[in-house]
């Protein structure tokens, strides 16, 4: 999952739960950025949100729907489907977004950046960096532009040093748009409910 389904799904487990939902927003951008072991070194709502994280790569890169989208995509392709899928999912959810959360995107997106950037300061810089260029450009709003998804995987493609399909592959994956976006819409809701039920786990201290 891209950044709109992280910060979704932690929303999704804080409104279930009544965790700390800031704690568990943050977690959603730390997680690319925060490797290794979590031994108390971050506050312990960011460190459960950035389990949460860890969680949702693991869930959704294991699931059988997500396997079935990869082996649909052209062989070529299936080194990078996971970048592929990634931003492919946030469109979907960008599309379908009145029928997974009561709020309207831009309220929702306008109110993450603020959560999540109320603690930039303390972030590694690059993530404090990612986090302000999402907000600058509000980039969570324009990922039902699916020439603006295109343009994404042209620019994640330029900063891969060996030879790779990312600035090719939007017409292809346009085409399978429709069955991803069924994949998807069977496997989210399936998604919070696993996450939901496992988050308590994921509370503890190590």
């Amino acid at each position: 999952m891209n950044y709109l389904a992280h910060f979704h799904l932690a929303d999704a487990v804080a409104r279930r739960s009544g965790f700390d939902d800031q704690g568990l927003l943050i977690g959603g951008l730390l997680g690319d950025f925060v490797k290794g072991p979590l031994r108390g070194a971050h506050p312990h709502p960011w460190e459960v949100g950035i389990r949460l994280h860890r969680r949702i790569d693991a869930l959704t890169d294991t699931h059988p729907l997500t396997r079935q989208c990869l082996e649909d995509l052209p062989k070529e392709y299936r080194r990078y489907g996971g970048i592929m899928l990634d931003l492919c999912f946030d469109h979907c959810l960008s599309t379908q977004w009145p029928r997974l959360h009561p709020d309207p995107l831009p309220a929702f997106n306008q109110r993450t950046y603020r959560q999540v950037l109320d603690h930039a300061a303390d972030f590694p810089r690059a993530a404090s960096r990612q986090m302000q260029i999402l907000a600058d450009y509000d980039v969570l709003s324009g990922m039902s532009d699916w020439q603006r998804i295109e343009a994404m995987l042209k620019r994640i493609g330029q900063r891969i040093v060996r030879a790779n399909p990312l600035a090719n592959c939007g017409p292809t994956l346009a085409r399978q748009m429709p069955t991803i976006e069924a994949r998807f819409l069977e496997m989210y809701p399936q998604l919070i409910e696993e996450l939901c039920d496992g988050f308590e786990a994921l509370t503890e201290s190590p």
